[in-house]
């Protein structure tokens, strides 16, 4: 699934053919998404100038001058193009035509993602679900700390729970604690603030350069401009187990936790 880094990679790869773009029209040849999408409110977005576009945790917002926004999710498998040509391919399901003449296409072959059309001052009910990611000023080391220090919860569950702090996905949490040397069998409770902050700034470090890469390598994610993410040759434990560690040279070690692989070092790792 695509992580904070491939969701960013995308909305920086189609902002620049978005923005003060208006839509001209709205073609739906598969509604059903994770969530069927809400083509009724279509002429809601109509017309409207789209003036601005961000991020929120794995969302990508479309905000309107006529007080209506757009969000969408990648799912599993989705991805977000922009091109000129009118000869769809089989999983492009939205199509949003702009006042440039290019098509802003939600493709995904496996439909687990999502776009819903909202009133901008209302919310949606996903988005506002979410803690801070990594980067917001929000996730300092005193708010990590008062969330997880009466938790039973082991740390690595801890980041992949998005009300909790959100954007940093199965590969991505893997890679932090190992950065970190903190086992992902480690309770909550057993995290010290210190070790909060340096999950913060691990967080952030690791994910700034997925971000300058590309994203990481997966079967299904391409980026706005349908190329692969290359992050993957960076990775130090994730699908891993069984080689050297590169830091110690003992053996990356495979365990599953919430029916999540997790990858990591037990030498480096300490519990």
């Amino acid at each position: 699934m695509p992580e904070l880094p491939e969701v960013e990679t995308t909305k920086r790869g189609v902002e620049p053919y978005l923005k003060n773009q208006t839509i001209s029209f709205i073609t739906t040849r598969n509604k059903n998404l994770r969530i069927p999408f809400n083509s009724g409110l279509k002429n809601k977005i109509i017309k409207s100038k789209i003036k601005n576009i961000s991020r929120r945790a794995k969302y990508i917002t479309l905000d309107f001058a006529n007080g209506y926004s757009v969000v969408i999710h990648l799912g599993m498998t989705g991805n977000l193009r922009v091109s000129k040509q009118t000869n769809f391919l089989k999983h492009d399901h939205i199509i949003f035509g702009l006042s440039s003449k290019n098509h802003l296409i939600f493709n995904d072959v496996r439909r687990f993602g999502l776009i819903q059309i909202y009133k901008t001052n209302e919310g949606f009910y996903l988005l506002n679900n979410n803690g801070p990611d990594p980067f917001e000023k929000k996730a300092t080391k005193d708010y990590l700390y008062k969330k997880i220090k009466n938790s039973s919860a082991s740390i690595k569950s801890i980041l992949l729970n998005h009300t909790i702090i959100s954007g940093i996905g199965n590969i991505y949490a893997s890679e932090i604690l190992f950065k970190t040397k903190i086992s992902p069998l480690k309770e909550g409770k057993d995290i010290t603030e210190n070790q909060c902050n340096e999950i913060l700034k691990a967080s952030r470090l690791i994910l700034k350069k997925a971000i300058k890469s590309g994203g990481t390598t997966l079967n299904d994610y391409f980026n706005a401009e349908a190329k692969p993410g290359y992050f993957k040759i960076q990775l130090n434990v994730y699908d891993r187990g069984g080689q050297r560690c590169k830091s110690c040279k003992s053996k990356i070690i495979r365990i599953v936790q919430s029916n999540r692989s997790t990858f990591f070092c037990n030498k480096c790792q300490k519990t």
